[in-house]
Formats: structure tokens, C-alpha cells, sequence
């Protein structure tokens, strides 16, 4: 799925095939490998696994065996090498294990501890079951001390002991029916508790993967034996955190990755890698085939055929890569970058629990002078929305995320980042301007029938907006709206005289959106008409189509 770069040392992929042996020789022992993991690199959907340890390998034909990787190892992502000259490998087998139990330790633990606080949960149930009980007895006894006809009655000279017994009986029994409904309480919160861990780290996995490579050593050798693997329930993100200093005009970005994983095998002390990479089942350029038309005799219309896609040639190696570092106040991550791809080293090594909750990385710090921009949408809000526009001057593409918002060191919210080329034209909103007023006036408008002959219906949409700078100083604004875009011969859509000529229309290639962009002065009210008629037959209906849209 994923491809490996080649290693200057002897090494094979997995295959799927019959196990491979090495000359004629018979297997002499298996040679058991005890790998840590070392190395991780985490794409959007996966991570790349690297174990490493030192094995020592005995001279002539054996066979190493890896135990223990995860049941969801993909066997064609698999690669096993040493890099020991000396010691030649064979194929790889690959077998999955029934292990009869969790495969994952973490998740074994959490099992038991579940199963002995169910156990002591149901003790407790019991406890109380059996003081009802005892209550229910006690209160027969309370309700008719001397007896009946049918039943046994007591003495008159020992009623008073019994009723003392009774009393105190009862209040015992009382007191362990509080008691336990306290522990159970306490019980229950322990099993949630345990539940929501395990539903953290829980795979439902009973089998684990182990891996066998047929080894000739022509001597005696201490090796460094490496295994290779993908897995999925892994991933990373991109969370940016965007703070705005609207004094000075500066934008402050730090760049954090988010990385998560419930693979089944805690990373512990590992360097790791964040890659924009994006592997492909099929990463070949498609070739299109042919594409024929003929006409039926039956009936003259058209057979569409399929095109047909046929596997191109492979790839092209990857270009070379040109390394920068990235410095700043804080511990940055160290980039690899092409023109198609980024990797991100994180500093040191890490520790990334599979629980499935997500830790950040701080990746990179940029700084930004921006424009700031009022952007009013009044068919979704009268707010106007305060927005940084800047030039993305980095050689690095800002990739889509999710934006943590700062203005003036308050938070004012969260928004979805797009991505961005370097050269590109960036806008980050920031919230509400509560220093921009907007208000929204309808005048007066005309709708009427014209003509007895072409009897027509005009409708007129007559809105004036009004907006105020409460800035101390002038401010650049946008306002956004649009008019009906006919879609009939026989609907007309006109703007009327006395409207606002817009700064630019079919904004971003919408049709019928239009922009009023202008410079606000402090205190100073700008009205901005928008005036158009719809007119269509009388007797039609007109309809409206489309979604609501706004920036």
C-alpha cells in the first residue's frame, strides 16, 4: 500500500506466497527476534510501524521469528531487513495467531478489572437482597408478636426482649441497605469508568500476527533486525492556532499536529514522523481508452460506452529532498519538503498511548502583517464579521485544519481552516465586530401588473443599507449580497435605477453575487442601495431555487 524506500541492507518484503528456503539445508533452530518499536510515521488514515532490536544469530540456516505485531498488519506493507552482509534472508511467512484471550495487554487489564468490579457489584446486590429479606421477616414479627391462632406466639415475660431484638435487628439491616447502596454507587461509577477506558484502547482482537523469514549467517553475528509494517486506526491533523493583534496589525500562527491512535500497541519512546503523503491502493496515472458512438437500427439514439482504465506506467521516482529547519522561540519540528509532500520530525522521542486520545505537537511558528477587513453578509447576519486578509509568502502549502481563534488575546471561537498555496491570497475570520454597525432599511417598493395583453407581474425589492465605522480609525469594508438569477426565458431580472453599482459581481464565479468594497471612515454612515425588479407572467408561478449561501 505504502511504498518503502531501499535500504543499503539485505531485505525482503512480505509475500504472500509459500515460505521461502534458503539452499537445502534444513532449518536448525528458530531464532527469536524481541523487537521495541523505534520509529513511527503517521499519515492522515495510517502509520507506518518500524521495530527494531539486536538478534543474536547463530552460523548456518535457521529461521527468525517476529511474534507479536498486531492482527491488522497488512502483509503487503510488511518488509523485514538486516543489515548484517554476512547473514542472507529468505521469504517471509505470515500467520495470524490465535491468541484465545485480548490480544492487547492494555486491553486484557481493563477486561479484568471490569469483571472483578462486576463481580464485587453483584456481591453487594446480594448484601442488600439478603437485608430485605431479613426486613421483610422483621416486620411480621413487628406486626403480630403475640401471635395468632395459626401461628407461634411468644411469652408475655419475653415479648420485651424480643421486641428490643426486633428493633435492633432492623436497624442493622437498615444501616447495610444504606451502606451497600452507597458502595454500589461507587461501583458503578468504577465499571462507567473502566467501560469509557476500554472503549479507548478495545480492539475485540484475539489474534496477533507473527512473522517467520528463513536466515544463512555464514558465521556467527550480532544483528540489528528491523520489521516494518502499516496499521490503521492511526491518523494526524492539522490544529492551528491563529492570534490576532489588531493594534499592530500582526498575525501569530502556530501550527500543532494531532495525533491520535487506537492500533493495539502503545508507541513508547519513539521517533515520530508526520507525513502529508497520501498513499494510494493504485497509484498509477490513469490511461483512457477509446470511446465509440454507433446508432441503433431499432431506435436512433445513442450507445454510450464505458471508457475503460488500464493501469499506466509506474511512477516516477520521487524528487530529491531539500531539507529546511524550522526555528523559532519554541521546540519546532524539523521539515523535509518537496514539491508533493512534507514530513514533520517531531523533537526527541514521544509517547503516544493507543487510547485513541488525541495529543498535539507543536510543528512550526509564522507571523504575518495583515489587512484588516469588516465583511458583512446581511442575507445570513447584520453582524459584520471581522476577517485578516494576507499573503501567504511561505514556500510550505498551509493544509486544511482546524483554526483556534485569538483576537487581542481573547479566544472568540473555533472556524475551519481551507487550504492554501504558497502566493495565495489568506483569509482568516476572527468574529464579530461589535465596532461595525449595520441596519437594514426596506423602502418602499412598487408591484404591479403591466399590460392586458402581456399580462405581467412585477415584483421590486427596494433594501438600503446603512453602515458605521465606530473604529478610532478607518476600516476596509465588503458587503456581500445578490439578486435572483433567471433561469426562464420568461423571467426578468432588472436593476433599477438609483441601486449601488457594485465593486464586483458573480463573486468567486457565483452567479448573481455581488460586493461593495470601500474604505469606512471613523463615524461616518455609508448607504448602500440595492434595487432590482423581478417580472413574469401572470399567470405563473414564480419559484425560488438554490441554497442559501454566504462567505
Amino acid at each position: 500500500m505504502t511504498p518503502f524506500p531501499r535500504r543499503p541492507m539485505a531485505a525482503w518484503c512480505a509475500s504472500t506466497g509459500a515460505f521461502l528456503f534458503i539452499g537445502s539445508t534444513a532449518l536448525a533452530a528458530d531464532v527469536p527476534a524481541d523487537l521495541h518499536i523505534d520509529r513511527v510515521t503517521v499519515y492522515r488514515g495510517a502509520a507506518v510501524v518500524t521495530r527494531t532490536g539486536q538478534v543474536e544469530i547463530p552460523a548456518g540456516s535457521h529461521r527468525l521469528v517476529i511474534r507479536g505485531l498486531p492482527a491488522s498488519v497488512e502483509s503487503k506493507s510488511l518488509r523485514v531487513a538486516i543489515d548484517t552482509p554476512t547473514v542472507r534472508l529468505g521469504g517471509i511467512e505470515v500467520e495470524k495467531i490465535n491468541e484465545g484471550k485480548f490480544a492487547s495487554e492494555a486491553e486484557r487489564e481493563l477486561r479484568r478489572k471490569l469483571e472483578d468490579a462486576g463481580d464485587r457489584r453483584q456481591a453487594v446486590v446480594d448484601d442488600v437482597q439478603t437485608a430485605q429479606t431479613q426486613l421483610k421477616l422483621l416486620d411480621s414479627l413487628a406486626a403480630n408478636p403475640a401471635g395468632s391462632p395459626t401461628k407461634a406466639s411468644v411469652d408475655g415475660a419475653n415479648l420485651g426482649a424480643v421486641l428490643g431484638t426486633i428493633s435492633a435487628s432492623s436497624s442493622a439491616a437498615h444501616r447495610r441497605v444504606r451502606e451497600a447502596t452507597l458502595q454500589l454507587r461507587g461501583v458503578d461509577r468504577e465499571i462507567e469508568k473502566l467501560k469509557a477506558d476500554l472503549a479507548k484502547v478495545s480492539t475485540l482482537s484475539k489474534q496477533s500476527t507473527e512473522i517467520r523469514t528463513a536466515i544463512e549467517a555464514g558465521a556467527a553475528a550480532t544483528s540489528k533486525v528491523s520489521v516494518t509494517y502499516m496499521v490503521e486506526d492511526a491518523g494526524w491533523t492539522w490544529i492551528y492556532e491563529a492570534r490576532l493583534d489588531t493594534k499592530t496589525k500582526r498575525l501569530s500562527l502556530d501550527r500543532q499536529g494531532e495525533v491520535q491512535q487506537g492500533s493495539g500497541e502503545d508507541w513508547k519512546n519513539v521517533e515520530m514522523i508526520l507525513t502529508t503523503a497520501q498513499p494510494e491502493e493504485d497509484g498509477a496515472t490513469p490511461v483512457i481508452g477509446s470511446q465509440f458512438l454507433d446508432l441503433e437500427e431499432s431506435q436512433p439514439r445513442l450507445r454510450a460506452m464505458s471508457d475503460r482504465f488500464v493501469a499506466g506506467a509506474p511512477a516516477a521516482p520521487p524528487p530529491a529532498l531539500q531539507e529546511v529547519i524550522v526555528t523559532g522561540a519554541k521546540r519546532q519540528a524539523r521539515e523535509v519538503a518537496t514539491d508533493y509532500m512534507v514530513e514533520y520530525q517531531i523533537p526527541g522521542r514521544v509517547t503516544v498511548l493507543a487510547d485513541r486520545e488525541p495529543r498535539l505537537y507543536p510543528i512550526a511558528s509564522d507571523a504575518f502583517d495583515v489587512d484588516l477587513v469588516a465583511r458583512i453578509v446581511p442575507v445570513a447576519s447584520h453582524a459584520a464579521h471581522l476577517e485578516a486578509a494576507f499573503k501567504f509568502d511561505r514556500d510550505v502549502p498551509l493544509e486544511s485544519g482546524r483554526l483556534q481563534l485569538y483576537r487581542d488575546g481573547a479566544f472568540v471561537g473555533e472556524a475551519d481552516s481551507k487550504s492554501f498555496l504558497p502566493g495565495a491570497e489568506v483569509r482568516m475570520p476572527f468574529g464579530a465586530d461589535q465596532r461595525v454597525r449595520v441596519q437594514v432599511h426596506d423602502e418602499a417598493a412598487q408591484s404591479a401588473q403591466r399590460g392586458v395583453i402581456s399580462k405581467q407581474n412585477i415584483k421590486e425589492t427596494r433594501r438600503r443599507y446603512e453602515i458605521t465605522n465606530y473604529h478610532p480609525g478607518p476600516i476596509q469594508v465588503e458587503v456581500i449580497d445578490r439578486v435572483p438569477v433567471s433561469k426562464h426565458a420568461d423571467v426578468k431580472v432588472e436593476i433599477l435605477k438609483g441601486a449601488t453599482e457594485p465593486t464586483a459581481k458573480d463573486l468567486d464565479g457565483r452567479a448573481g453575487v455581488m460586493m461593495w468594497k470601500f474604505m469606512a471612515a471613523p463615524q461616518k454612515v455609508v448607504a448602500i442601495r440595492q434595487y432590482y425588479s423581478v417580472q413574469y407572467p401572470r399567470d405563473r408561478t414564480l419559484q425560488t431555487a438554490g441554497e442559501d449561501e454566504s462567505e
